[in-house]
Order: C-alpha cells, then sequence, then structure tokens
C-alpha cells in the first residue's frame, strides 16, 4: 500500500459565500455545513462531481457527497482529479480516523483547520478495484447504521408530538402556563471555565471527562470525543462540576442552541467547557426533561433571537441566555413527559444494544489497520440474504456477474461452511436457480468428484 498527499489527488473547489444560517428545512439539494449532522437543504446547488466536504470550524468533520449539494462559507470542497481513485474510499479512510482532523484545528478560541493542513495529509492508495470493494463493504454497514438512526429520528419526532401535546406552543402559551425568568427557575445557571483555566494542554490520557461542544447534541450526548482532565485539576475547576440530573446546553456550533441531559450511565461527573452551560433544575419548579426539550424546541430560537450574537460565528452566552422568559407548566404534567421519554429512550437503548451503533467505524478501521482479511464473504452473505425462499426466480444478477461470488459461493457449498441454517437454505435455493438455467445462460453445473465419490458444485 503506498500513500500519496492529498493534493495530488483532490482539486479545492471555490470557496462558497453563503452563511450556514441560509440552509432551510426543505430544499432541493443537501446543504453542508461545518456540522458533522448533515440537517439542511437548499434550492440552488453549487457542485454536481462527487465531493468531500470539510467543516473548517468548531470540530472536525467530514462528509461525502454523490449527488449535487450546496456548502456554507465554513467548508472546503475537494474534487478527485485522479480517474483510478474512489472518493468515497477516502471519505472512509478519514472519517475512520478522524483523529487526523482533529490535529488539524488551531487556534486559541475556536479552533480552525487549514486547507494547507489537509493538503497534506497521507492517504493510503490501493488498487482501485480494492477501493470499490472495500467502499462496497462499507457502504452496507453504512445502510445499516442509516436505518438505525431512522428509527432514532422516529422516536426523537413522536416525542416532539407529546412535548407539544402536553405542554403546547411555548411561544404561544395557549396553555396559559405561568410565565418566570428562566436564571431564577433554576438552581445552577453556569458557563465553562474560560481561557487559561482549560486548555488542550490539560487534557490527559483518562481520569474526570470533560464534556464539549461536539458531546451536546439535541436531546442526545454525543459519546465519540472523550476528553479527560486530571482528578486534580477537576479539583481545581470543581465549582463546574456537573451531575447527574443537570442539563448541558451547547451555545455555539450548529443548532446554535441545544441541549441534552447528563448522560449519568456513562459516567458520574464530569467538567464543563467554555461555551458549555451547565444547568441544575429546581424540581420544584422545571425538571431536566422539560428544560432538555423546551431549548431544542423551536420555540426557544424565538426567545433567544434578540440575544444571539457574532459576525462569523453567531452564539448565545450564559448571560444571555439567563434573560429569557420561559412558561413553567405544573409539575405532575413534566413527571409525565419524562416517563413516556424514558419509555423511548428504552427502546434507543435497545437498538444500541443490537452492534450497529459502531459496526461501520469498526469496519473502517480494521480495514485501513491491516485487520481485516478483506474478501467477499461479507458481501457475499448480504446479497445471499436477500434471496426470498418462497420465489422461485430471485434476481441473483450480482452474484451471477462477479466470478469471486460465484466461486466463493460454490467453496462455501461443496465446503459445508455455511453456519447459519437460513443462510444455507438460501444459497442452496439460489443455486438450484442457477442449476436450472437454460445451458446458454447456465453459470454453475454439477460434476462428479472422483476424490469424495459424490456430486460438487463448478463453476462452467
Amino acid at each position: 500500500m503506498r500513500t500519496e498527499k492529498f493534493q495530488d489527488l483532490f482539486d479545492f473547489a471555490k470557496k462558497s459565500k453563503v452563511k450556514a444560517g441560509d440552509g432551510l428545512d426543505e430544499g432541493n439539494f443537501p446543504f453542508f455545513t461545518s456540522s458533522s449532522i448533515l440537517k439542511k437543504r437548499i434550492n440552488e446547488a453549487q457542485h454536481f462531481d462527487e465531493a468531500l466536504i470539510f467543516g473548517t470550524g468548531g470540530s472536525a468533520s467530514v462528509h461525502f457527497a454523490g449527488e449535487p449539494f450546496a456548502t456554507s462559507t465554513d467548508c472546503i470542497v475537494a474534487i478527485t482529479k485522479e480517474e483510478d481513485l474512489n472518493a468515497k474510499f477516502v471519505y472512509y479512510y478519514l472519517f475512520g480516523n478522524i483523529h487526523l482532523l482533529e490535529r488539524g484545528f488551531k487556534g486559541a478560541g475556536l479552533k480552525h483547520i487549514s486547507k494547507k493542513y489537509i493538503e497534506n495529509l497521507d492517504i493510503p492508495i490501493l488498487p482501485v478495484e480494492t477501493q470499490n470493494k472495500i467502499v462496497s463493504v462499507l457502504d452496507k454497514a453504512a445502510s445499516m447504521n442509516e436505518k438505525r438512526q431512522l428509527c432514532f429520528d422516529l422516536i426523537d419526532k413522536a416525542l416532539f408530538s407529546y412535548f407539544n401535546e402536553i405542554f403546547g406552543d411555548p411561544v404561544n402559551n395557549p396553555k396559559g402556563w405561568p410565565i418566570k425568568n428562566f436564571e431564577k427557575s433554576v438552581l445552577i445557571m453556569r458557563d465553562g471555565p474560560f481561557g487559561s483555566n482549560l486548555k488542550t494542554d490539560h487534557y490527559t490520557e483518562s481520569g474526570i471527562r470533560v464534556i464539549r461542544l461536539q458531546n451536546i447534541g439535541v436531546n442526545v450526548f454525543n459519546d465519540d470525543n472523550k476528553m479527560y482532565i486530571s482528578s486534580e485539576h477537576a479539583d481545581f475547576l470543581k465549582k463546574h462540576t456537573c451531575l447527574a440530573g443537570d442539563v448541558l446546553v451547547g451555545t455555539l456550533g450548529e443548532p446554535n442552541l441545544r441541549a441534552c441531559k447528563f448522560p449519568s450511565k456513562l459516567f458520574e461527573s464530569a467538567i464543563n467547557k467554555a461555551d458549555c452551560i451547565q444547568i441544575r433544575p429546581n424540581d420544584s419548579i422545571a425538571i431536566d426533561s422539560y428544560i432538555s426539550f423546551l431549548l431544542n424546541h423551536p420555540g426557544a430560537l424565538f426567545f433567544v433571537s434578540n440575544y444571539i450574537k457574532g459576525q462569523t460565528r453567531t452564539r448565545i452566552s450564559k448571560g444571555m441566555l439567563s434573560r429569557i422568559d420561559i412558561p413553567i407548566p405544573p409539575i405532575d404534567l413534566q413527571q409525565k413527559f419524562k416517563m413516556i421519554e424514558g419509555k423511548f429512550e428504552s427502546l434507543k437503548e435497545k437498538l444500541l444494544d443490537k452492534g450497529f451503533a459502531n459496526l461501520n467505524l469498526s469496519l473502517i478501521q480494521k480495514v485501513f489497520n491491516g485487520q481485516l482479511n478483506f474478501n467477499v464473504d461479507f458481501e457475499l452473505d448480504a446479497l445471499i440474504k436477500e434471496i426470498d425462499l418462497q420465489k422461485k426466480q430471485n434476481d441473483l444478477s450480482k452474484i451471477e456477474g462477479d466470478i469471486a461470488y460465484l466461486q466463493r459461493l460454490i467453496d462455501k457449498l461443496n465446503g459445508q461452511e455455511f453456519k447459519d441454517k437460513d443462510l444455507y437454505d438460501k444459497a442452496k435455493h439460489g443455486v438450484f436457480q442457477m442449476l436450472a438455467a437454460k445451458e446458454v445462460d447456465k453459470k454453475v453445473i454439477q460434476e462428479f468428484d472422483e476424490s469424495s465419490k459424490s456430486l460438487k458444485l463448478a463453476l462452467k
């Protein structure tokens, strides 16, 4: 495996002048921002080639676009200039080794990555046929994750619907709940330590967890980017200690205001970083589930719209957030919503327990670390699973059209290598269909094997 510099493989497109805030909830084309999550659309495309998109501010992100798309100004777009290069292969390499991009983020305040840094990244190069095979396998793993994410999205929509049904729109307040100042409704509202009190130099391999902007999602704690500080330094910053029952608020990034509950199942305590506000509810007034969902409600942006500041990267400070007034429903209704939320969270946990959450990333790392003996078994099994035992004729073109698949299918059946009975039955069903094909179309035949004195499958 040889390596090439990124700049030798890709050309960089002209920088966009569109602001991240110009993205729409609905539109004709994907609209990429510096966020690691693609949620926005836009009506006019800027690019029509396959491309990689890098977010330049906040935290590391990389996307692959295989359809017309547009980006905000805080993105770098790279288009392949090599015929024997699968751009998605490079995307998977960088996605699976996101630390390579994280190292490029520099700056005293909000960190950024430069085009020059990306240009000098070393990219492993394999024969294009192998690249295509790897992409095919990783696409299948990614598809499983996408289906799981779709389930999560449906759960989130259902919870949002329940929130509106129980409490009504917080802006219009149709149920007439009492209005109270936000800061006076909670016990603690505190930003993380600024400046030299908590720097990258303080991070350690283990210790007390640090909550950063990239960890705070919309009603979800993203546990991918783990950072720690020593117990001694955490004791120095003990007034910033976050605990179970707290709400964590991100005030910078995408979306501009987002919140999640403290993930007590992951760790007991943590220190919040700057721009990550810690809120400790007053449970006699407003509990964590209600506060988190309220801050993630589209109406919350209306509450803070007059307080969002910034020329290039907008934010809302702790002081600004403390000024807003919020509706305060009865505690019994808040508890009812929390109970509903708990049931849906249990469904999410069951989905995560299926083991799909990290499958794509694990496969990527094994492929590029040389730990995966790459072959066609994974792909072949996926194609066999699509065979319907109730159909006399299945579409086997993908198996029949690849000599590697056909030979491996024959070897597995002749060697009785199938461990899964359902998979074995489908494989046999498919082969019987191939054996019954017209002579001119036949790809598989039976031959008498002298050594075993039995019929064996063989390629025609």
